[in-house]
């Protein structure tokens, strides 16, 4: 299985995929960092996550440059859910 997915060729669609994870909580979408923090606060911070929290904020710079805008203004509610408390 490790073979596979490091073989694998990622397109735009797996790639929006992902995005989609980093940015979406129970309640909708949110700033990409709140759902870094939430991920981090219930599994931890392995020593890898760094370099993964790199790789999702390119991720969104490929989007938005992609769109032509912020993808958040793309989203509704981004900024309501992105103050509400994780804790």
């Amino acid at each position: 299985m490790s073979r596979f997915i490091k073989n694998t060729v990622y397109d735009d669609y797996d790639r929006l995929i992902q995005l989609c994870d980093a940015i979406s909580l129970l309640n909708g979408a949110c700033i990409m960092e709140k759902r870094l923090i939430d991920v981090a606060l219930r599994h931890g911070l392995p020593d890898f996550t760094i370099d993964k929290w790199k790789a999702f904020l390119d991720l969104k710079k490929y989007f938005d440059k992609l769109c032509d805008c912020n993808v958040y203004t793309l989203l509704p509610n981004v900024i309501e859910n992105s103050y509400e408390s994780l804790i």
